[in-house]
């Protein structure tokens, strides 16, 4: 085995697959920081999600706030306890369970618990939800066939000391978590189909997922930039090979609007 297969093959856990025939609404749901996050938000969320059929689910990291005795956060601060988040958690995302193609251990506030004891919130998280199937480990890249068309998808909560993730994952949309920053960027990269041998140009979509975070103490402290709560939407079309990036409140409205592609 050479070093590629060897890289090849440790990546295989890291990959999702999943197939819908319609025009589908991909949400990820990132940085909830439940027992501190705004829980009134998440749960409207949930219920839109709910009512949309055509709706699929990933669950990024940071999902529970889990503040610690060495972090950062308080647990004073929070409207629950870390071990009321996790039920609190479970509790609030069940009625969506069944649109879960991925819940990915990736958040840097439950790999506190990892770090300390060696427990996976996450991992209970998704058993809790009766999906652990669905449980990604790091990071997650899915391939997403919509209709006729394959659409590539990547996940990384990524870290501020970080660059350039999307150089080596290539794929056509890349949803970063983390920052709490809410803005995406279009980036046209040239496509080569080595079948018909054409070149083609592409749109690909690096994301800034948001969060559903307040505004605590130790950010205020730190001088940390106040960002806007809410999280993207990616509309992937079955007919033509399209993406569309929705922000969650223009998408709802849109839909009550009577929006149709």
């Amino acid at each position: 085995m050479n070093g590629q297969e060897i890289l090849t093959q440790s990546i295989q856990q890291n990959i999702f697959k999943v197939r819908k025939e319609e025009d589908t609404f991909l949400f990820t749901l990132s940085d909830l920081h439940i027992g501190m996050g705004n829980l009134d938000y998440i749960k409207q969320i949930v219920k839109f999600i709910d009512g949309l059929d055509n709706a699929l689910l990933v669950i990024g990291g940071d999902l529970i706030d889990n503040p610690t005795r060495t972090s950062k956060g308080s647990v004073i601060e929070c409207y629950a306890t870390p071990q009321e988040q996790i039920q609190l958690a479970v509790q609030t995302l069940k009625p969506i369970k069944d649109k879960i193609v991925a819940i990915i251990d990736s958040g840097n506030h439950e790999d506190r618990t990892m770090k300390d004891s060696y427990i996976s919130i996450t991992q209970i998280i998704a058993t809790m939800l009766e999906v652990p199937d669905k449980y990604v480990k790091d990071f997650a890249i899915g391939y997403v066939d919509i209709g006729k068309n394959c659409y590539i998808y990547g996940n990384i909560h990524k870290h501020r000391k970080s660059i350039d993730y999307y150089s080596y994952m290539n794929v056509d949309i890349l949803v970063q978590e983390h920052t709490h920053e809410l803005n995406y960027q279009e980036k046209p990269v040239m496509f080569h189909n080595k079948y018909t041998k054409d070149t083609s140009i592409r749109t690909n979509y690096i994301i800034n997922n948001g969060s559903m975070m307040s505004f605590p103490s130790y950010a205020k402290r730190a001088g940390y930039k106040m960002q806007p709560i809410g999280t993207y939407v990616v509309e992937l079309l079955s007919k033509e090979r399209r993406i569309i990036v929705w922000r969650d409140t223009d998408l709802y409205m849109a839909l009550q609007n009577g929006y149709k592609k």
